[in-house]
């Protein structure tokens, strides 16, 4: 499957301008409900452990975070569905913006009841390469799939439209005294899907609901990129 040149053109101005895509009726609701069937016991067993007193798997206050690449490709099923994990559009982009690249990590985002909100940040080291006219040059993209729909309640995450163009090793000690951000937060329902740059500066939000917020990240690195990322 090859997309649309016009569409293609369209679809790679809107992640180098604000950093992300959210695609809005992505994949059917069939595939997505029995992807959360199979994930639904992963999930139940890391919250055993985060019950036992292993808190290894959190990212923060209630915040899961786990791999779940070892699972898919022991189990197989709809978690290893082509159209999340090697969808050809997503990756006809991802070769437009990278060239060469390998498969990253694939990690499910599960923020619980209560969770903490994040400090902003990106999943890249700061030393990445830039192209000619000084923007950072993009050396992971992540392909985002929710498990349930995110609204304003469920813990969103949120992303700062422009920020994957810059370096971001003073983030730390400048970004609390800007007195005015424009985040933009990013609600889904269960078919929508997101192509972020891993540059970007984004948080997760508080989850207020009993429902734990899952979000699936297939991540892609360019070939030529160095060490393991942050996250």
């Amino acid at each position: 499957m090859s997309i649309d040149p016009e569409q293609k053109a369209q679809w790679l101005y809107e992640l180098r301008l604000n950093g992300f895509i959210l695609f809005r009726n992505f994949l059917p609701l069939a595939l997505i409900e029995s992807m959360r069937e199979q994930f639904n016991p992963l999930l139940e067993g890391e919250l055993i452990r985060i019950r036992s007193g292993d808190g290894s798997a959190l990212r923060g206050d209630n915040r899961l975070s786990f791999d779940i690449a070892a699972y898919v490709q022991h189990l197989k099923g709809p978690l290893d569905d082509d159209r999340f994990r090697r969808n050809p559009l997503i990756e006809e982009l991802v070769t437009a913006v990278l060239g060469r690249w390998r498969y990253g990590v694939t990690k499910a985002e599960c923020p619980l009841r209560d969770s903490n909100v994040m400090t902003w940040h990106p999943d890249v080291p700061n030393d990445t390469p830039c192209d000619p006219s000084g923007a950072v040059r993009p050396v992971r993209l992540t392909f985002n799939l929710p498990l349930v729909d995110i609204d304003e309640t469920k813990g969103p995450m949120q992303i700062l439209p422009g920020s994957h163009r810059l370096h971001h090793g003073d983030a730390p000690l400048h970004i609390d005294r800007v007195p005015l951000l424009y985040p933009a937060t990013i609600t889904m329902r269960r078919g929508d899907a997101m192509l972020r740059d891993g540059n970007a500066l984004h948080r997760g939000t508080t989850n207020r609901t009993e429902e734990p917020r899952i979000l699936l990240d297939q991540t892609y690195r360019s070939a030529e990129a160095g060490p393991v990322p942050l996250s």
